[in-house]
């Protein structure tokens, strides 16, 4: 198998969609740039991007994702509840599905200033990042 024939799927919740939109060009700019064919899904909310991947891998592999979006925390422990289950449903899908890769780019941020901070492309993003991981990823695969 090359690079060629790879295709990443980019699974975007863009509940919070001036900071997604930014991640999502930081991804697919560096997919590009590293010549990666991918596909853009849009979910409502940070909770449904496991269930969508869960609905899109294949069997056969390989099956490779980047997983978009943010959290805020507010008053209540909503934040901790959807933080923690959805890193860790990513994790059991990788653990549970041969020649699945997911490399997470959902920001979880106690303020909005900080989900814009990392969300800039002028700054550290969080996108950016998730792709870079999974373009070393398939290096090390391929």
């Amino acid at each position: 198998m090359n690079k060629n024939e790879l295709k990443v799927k980019v699974i975007v919740a863009d509940y919070y969609k001036e900071i997604t939109d930014s991640l999502t060009l930081s991804a697919i700019t560096l997919l590009k740039k590293n010549k990666i064919k991918y596909e853009i899904i849009k979910v409502p909310g940070v909770y449904e991007i496991p269930q969508m991947i869960k609905w899109c891998i294949n069997s056969k592999g390989p099956n490779l994702f980047i997983a978009l979006g943010c959290v805020i925390k507010g008053q209540t422990y909503h934040f901790e509840v959807i933080s923690d289950s959805v890193g860790e449903s990513l994790l059991d899908l990788v653990n549970s599905n041969p020649k699945t890769l997911i490399t997470n780019g959902i920001i979880n941020a106690n303020n909005k200033n900080q989900a814009l901070k990392r969300s800039k492309s002028d700054n550290k993003n969080k996108g950016q990042e998730a792709a870079s991981a999974l373009i070393r990823m398939i290096r090390c695969l391929i």
